[in-house]
């Protein structure tokens, strides 16, 4: 099967998550014998002689990055000078990330089956009337794009629900498809030494921006005591976060790279996050492989995840919501959070590795051009 993925980036030289979400799936279906083409952005020439030298199994096929203030409108304008090469590589599939591959998805004359995965559907969750009124375009966008793919990616949860309601889906046009983690790759960083005892410690990671909570999750913070935060991530929220809450119980520890942050899990109680729409956040998923008990908010695909056998789940932009489930952690054994941690890990290995939803993919693909056969 020949399976072609268009995505603006890949990882490790973008770090995103829709950029892992690329490269990780690619080599998963590549080592169940698919043959993957991933379509991005040219690499600078040092990126291009890493990717080379890593060896990964799936071809790396690159077109220029349209000169464009816009961003979506840079999106089509790659995706346009991608189509022809789509169009004439004799694929079975392909698989279009978020805005990627509109262009293909709208040209005429027979087509490979196609994918659309929206990821977190973020353009439709704004808050304020500025930010609604920028998304309005990638709005229009997304249902185009989502009429125009044979099947729509929900990656679960409430999010198959939302891809209906604010992309006009019927079911039968649905897929779900989880997102993952590449165990072998997290397992690859080594556990180190806890600290020693002293106030639970929490991780957050994530980008310093609204939707993510991080202002809900500080204040959460703010007047309890045996607990400490560290954030990990940087954004335009930074400056101000610092000089509101930085103190003894909540480190701002910046970007991190990934043995740094790997790091970070092992030597946290719990990991905890607070955003206020999104889809699927990975960062959780990688926290549960590293056997953290998990505070979040009940957004997107997060009930797929988490539930009372390994953390909480909370309402969205409520400090106070957070705070009890910091306490309620706070108040439970030792050995009933670890347990928790350990049914988190268990979870990850039972259904969110990419090689189940790398072979979840390829069988979607399969059943789904039998039927178009």
């Amino acid at each position: 099967m020949r399976v072609a993925i268009i995505n603006h980036g890949i990882f490790p030289f973008l770090m995103g998550g829709m950029e892992r979400h690329t490269h990780f799936l690619a080599t998963h279906m590549a080592a169940l014998g698919a043959e993957v083409e991933v379509v991005i952005p040219a690499l600078e020439p040092d990126q291009a002689a890493a990717f080379a030298a890593a060896g990964n199994p799936y071809k790396l096929t690159q077109f220029p990055w349209p000169q464009s203030r816009l961003w979506l409108r840079a999106n089509y304008l790659f995706s346009k000078l991608a189509a022809p090469h789509l169009a004439a590589g004799n694929f079975d599939a392909v698989y279009c990330q978020g805005f990627n591959g509109w262009a293909y998805l709208a040209g005429k004359g027979p087509k490979a089956l196609t994918l659309y995965n929206p990821h977190g559907l973020e353009m439709f969750k704004t808050v304020g009337l500025t930010q609604t009124l920028k998304s309005l375009p990638m709005r229009w966008a997304g249902r185009k794009q989502a009429r125009l793919a044979d099947r729509t990616v929900s990656l679960g949860g409430g999010m198959t629900q939302e891809v209906r309601d604010f992309l006009g889906v019927p079911d039968d046009k649905v897929d779900v498809l989880p997102n993952a983690v590449d165990l072998d790759y997290i397992d690859s960083f080594p556990a180190g030494t806890r600290p020693e005892p002293g106030p639970a410690r929490f991780v957050f990671v994530g980008r310093l921006e609204h939707n993510k909570g991080v202002a809900y999750l500080c204040e959460a913070f703010a007047g309890i005591e045996g607990a400490h935060l560290t954030i990990v991530g940087s954004g335009p929220l930074g400056d101000d976060l610092k000089a509101r809450f930085a103190g003894p119980s909540i480190e701002f520890a910046g970007r991190l790279d990934d043995a740094e942050l790997f790091a970070r899990y092992h030597a946290s109680d719990g990991f905890i996050f607070a955003s206020l729409y999104e889809g699927m956040p990975t960062v959780i998923l990688e926290a549960m492989a590293c056997r953290l008990p998990v505070i979040a908010t009940d957004i997107g695909a997060v009930t797929t995840m988490v539930g009372k056998d390994n953390g909480f789940v909370v309402a969205p932009g409520s400090s106070e919501a957070l705070a009890q489930a910091i306490r309620a952690f706070l108040a439970l054994p030792t050995d009933a959070r670890e347990g928790m941690g350990e049914v988190s890990r268990r979870r990850v290995e039972a259904r969110f590795t990419w090689q189940q939803v790398a072979r979840a993919t390829l069988d979607t693909i399969e059943r789904r051009l039998r039927v178009r056969a």
